[in-house]
């Protein structure tokens, strides 16, 4: 008897096989994909021709970089703080022209600032008075007191007293108006000596014109025609004139004598004028030079004409330190210019008139840009660095974000020098033959 299943379960058949393609699907699917492939070669082969062909089109800048320090024609100077303390007083303004040695602020100190720059005034008009030989209107100098003077307020008063004995030598002192009297003397002895030279010299024609009247009479007496007498009258007259003479000589050398004395007491005054004059002049010299010590100390000053420009924000009463920048004094002609070195390897790429692109590691490019430059100089001598050039800046310090960069000396870059531009084909087929040709390390 045939088997039975159970009522529950289903009847098993086995699994049909797998029916082939027939040739004719077969050789559709193989056409199809040698279609693809043969299309695919065509165009991966034209998108390749086209890539190779555009390379010939294309090209751009090639860079050398080099690296470059900034320096400048007539640099902005540093104003620098030389004493630790307040800022009592504050006149710079950002921006401001100024002019050599205006004051831009004080800084505290024991004294009045205010009454020491009236004294320093008076001090320099009296030095150049001094130098162009004016001592007309000396005397009057330093009429007013001065008080408020702090740490100078001891310098002052010994200067004080040197002044005052000094003036005793100007034209309103002692010595000068001594000197005077004995000019005075002298132009009296002068104008004596004259007359008493004249009386000599006619006291002299007088006694020729006798001692003609005593020759005649002494002819007359030997012919007889005069008496002794007579003769002996006119020869006493002769001798008479005769000895008055010796008389007005010792007068005048009497005269000379004493025009000798009165002008080496002048020598001498004008001697001791000259030695007082030295002195004073070192007193004031010594004493203008602690005014400058303590100008230098406590004025901030402009060390050159410029425009201000200050690195932060200060305001009066403000702590500042020793040698803190204050500010910067930019002068209105000045030129900068960076000094690079060119690799010998890159130099036959550079010549004069290529840009140059200047980044500032202390400015970050990202932030601040580039300082925009031109080569205009390469030296023609080798150096160990290589070929120093120069660089101009037509903008100056400003970068192609229009941001100011405040000059500092020895501020340091890195160039970059845009060259000729350069095919893509060249490039590539530079890359290539460099590759070709490299040997590989040396074993």
């Amino acid at each position: 008897m045939p088997a039975h299943t159970p009522n529950n379960e289903q009847p098993i058949h086995s699994e049909p096989p797998t029916r082939l393609l027939s040739n004719e699907i077969q050789e559709i699917i193989s056409d199809k994909q040698n279609w693809m492939v043969r299309n695919g070669i065509v165009l991966f082969l034209l998108i390749m021709g086209c890539l190779i062909g555009t390379t010939f089109f294309i090209s751009y800048p090639d860079v050398v970089s080099v690296s470059a320090k900034l320096t400048s024609v007539n640099a902005p100077k540093e104003v620098k703080v030389k004493t630790e303390g307040k800022l009592v007083k504050l006149n710079a303004v950002e921006g401001k022209n100024v002019s050599l040695n205006d004051v831009l602020g004080f800084m505290e100190s024991t004294a009045n600032h205010l009454e020491v720059l009236t004294l320093s005034k008076s001090i320099d008009t009296l030095q150049q008075e001094i130098a162009n030989k004016n001592y007309t209107h000396i005397s009057t100098y330093f009429s007013e007191s001065f008080h408020d003077l702090g740490e100078m307020q001891q310098s002052y008063q010994v200067f004080k007293q040197s002044f005052a004995l000094f003036k005793q030598y100007l034209a309103s002192g002692y010595f000068l108006r001594k000197k005077s009297m004995l000019e005075g003397d002298i132009a009296y002895l002068k104008r004596s000596h004259a007359n008493l030279v004249q009386e000599k010299n006619m006291q002299q024609e007088d006694l020729g014109l006798e001692k003609e009247t005593l020759d005649a009479d002494q002819s007359l007496k030997d012919s007889k025609t005069i008496s002794s007498f007579d003769y002996r009258s006119e020869k006493s007259k002769y001798i008479g004139k005769a000895l008055s003479i010796p008389q007005i000589v010792a007068t005048i050398i009497n005269n000379e004598s004493s025009q000798h004395e009165k002008q080496k007491e002048i020598l001498q005054l004008e001697n001791d004028i000259a030695q007082q004059k030295e002195i004073f002049i070192q007193s004031l010299n010594t004493f203008n030079a602690q005014l400058d010590e303590w100008r230098s100390k406590y004025l901030l000053r402009a060390p050159i004409s410029g425009k201000i420009a200050f690195v932060r924000f200060l305001q009066e009463n403000q702590q500042l330190k020793m040698n803190q920048t204050f500010c910067f004094i930019n002068p209105e002609n000045t030129q900068y210019f960076a000094e690079i070195a060119i690799p010998q390897h890159n130099l036959g790429k550079i010549k004069s008139g290529q840009k140059v692109l200047l980044k500032l590691p202390s400015h970050p490019f990202q932030e601040f840009g580039a300082l925009l430059g031109k080569l205009d100089f390469i030296s023609k001598i080798p150096s160990d660095s290589g070929y120093f050039a120069r660089v101009i800046l037509p903008n100056g310090l400003q970068t192609n974000y229009k941001k100011q960069i405040q000059y500092r000396d020895g501020l340091m870059a890195q160039g970059e020098i845009v060259t000729a531009d350069t095919k893509l084909s060249d490039r590539l087929l530079y890359q290539f033959t460099k590759l070709i040709t490299w040997k590989g390390p040396e074993h």
